[in-house]
């Protein structure tokens, strides 16, 4: 009988669909990375749909370039589609779809960590109220969100003074809350739904305390009030801006509800609203539109305000912005905190366990050195379990 060489099950080893993800959450091209690897990008087209597979020296080259290790490249995944309801991006078009590209694969690889950690930590339950069903949820009224606003503080045992950490607040509640950079000054924060569980992903180039937490309060909005919303009812332009008006509305009667802040709104001078901003924790802007919703300033009187603002040039950085901590995430890298220091997974061996280096660990759990984060307690399930 014939020696026959046998090579190894050609199923197993490298992952395509790694790559596409890797390539698309770094907004590079096919062409673009082909030419860095100085191949075609026929062969990385061949690459990313399975016909062929990457000798480990590209491989090497492919991971340096795309910053991922190569236990990543080798790690099988799953699809999130079926799972994840409507991605509530703000912008939708040719200038910002590569980068909601890329925010797309980060929150999947946001969802597969989170997959790991809640197979050992017990998370908080989310806690989202439904709507009741006398609103029509295809055509909220400004009264509407204004009273499901109050609904929600209420539910979540909430008065009507300030919140004092609105990223704490949502992770006791089971939303996970992250920060990514996002690559477009048009993009904020967005959400969504994956496998009954809410995500929040907030700009990790934004670095005014206030005005993210009004980005949170939107997300919210949207994830009290569309969940109904489908991918194509978002990418729709006038259902988009709807919803972006209904959740702009949450998301200041959330921060500011109406009975406290007609009490306390009582001048315009500048150092009363500082001091409003400084109690609030919302941007003095977003104070005067929420009072001309109100009716307590008109649109003259709004406008004057923000020419007075711009004359002083301090539309975009006001005062105070440089001086109130941001918010940080804290569940996740606390979660994982817990997994190392019970043994559960060891940091030295994080790639080869979850195929995601400590350093996007730390990226995806909203990480940030030098920042502190207020976060509900957790607990490791299955105590008696020996370290993995």
């Amino acid at each position: 009988m014939r020696n026959v060489v046998r090579f190894p099950d050609r199923t197993g080893g490298f992952v395509p669909q790694r790559l596409s993800e890797a390539r698309v959450a770094v907004a590079t091209s096919r062409a673009d990375l082909a030419r860095q690897l100085g191949i075609t990008g026929q062969a990385i087209a061949y690459y990313e749909a399975g016909d062929r597979r990457p000798d480990m020296d590209v491989l090497l080259k492919i991971a340096d370039i795309l910053n991922q290790p190569v236990s990543f490249f080798l790690k099988p995944t799953k699809s999130i589609e079926g799972v994840r309801g409507a991605r509530y991006f703000r912008s939708v078009g040719p200038k910002t779809n590569k980068v909601n590209a890329a925010l797309e694969a980060k929150t999947k690889w946001l969802w597969e960590l989170l997959q790991f950690i809640m197979r050992h930590v017990k998370l908080p339950t989310p806690n989202i109220p439904l709507i009741d069903e006398r609103y029509d949820i295809d055509s909220l009224s400004f009264e509407d969100v204004e009273e499901i606003a109050r609904c929600v503080r209420r539910h979540w045992s909430l008065g009507d003074g300030p919140i004092a950490n609105m990223i704490a607040l949502l992770e006791t509640h089971g939303i996970i809350v992250s920060r990514f950079t996002m690559g477009s000054e048009k993009i904020d924060a967005f959400s969504c739904w994956i496998e009954g569980r809410p995500y929040i992903l907030l700009g990790s180039d934004k670095s005014s305390c206030a005005r993210s937490r009004f980005d949170a309060a939107h997300e919210l909005g949207h994830i009290v009030l569309h969940r109904h919303i489908t991918q194509e009812d978002v990418e729709a332009k006038s259902i988009r801006d709807r919803i972006e008006r209904e959740a702009n509305w949450f998301a200041g009667a959330f921060l500011l509800p109406k009975e406290s802040i007609l009490a306390e709104f009582y001048s315009t001078r500048t150092a009363h609203l500082i001091g409003l901003k400084k109690r609030w924790r919302v941007s003095m802007q977003a104070i005067a539109h929420r009072c001309k919703n109100l009716g307590v300033l008109d649109e003259g009187q709004y406008i004057a305000f923000r020419k007075y603002l711009a004359v002083k040039g301090e539309l975009k950085v006001e005062p105070l912005d440089n001086e109130l901590p941001l918010e940080m995430p804290g569940l996740l890298i606390k979660a994982w905190a817990l997994l190392v220091q019970r043994g559960i997974i060891h940091e030295n061996g994080a790639e080869e366990a979850i195929g995601f280096s400590l350093d996007m660990v730390q990226k995806l759990c909203g990480y940030m050195p030098e920042q502190k984060a207020e976060v509900p307690t957790l607990q490791i399930l299955n105590k008696g379990r020996s370290p993995a």
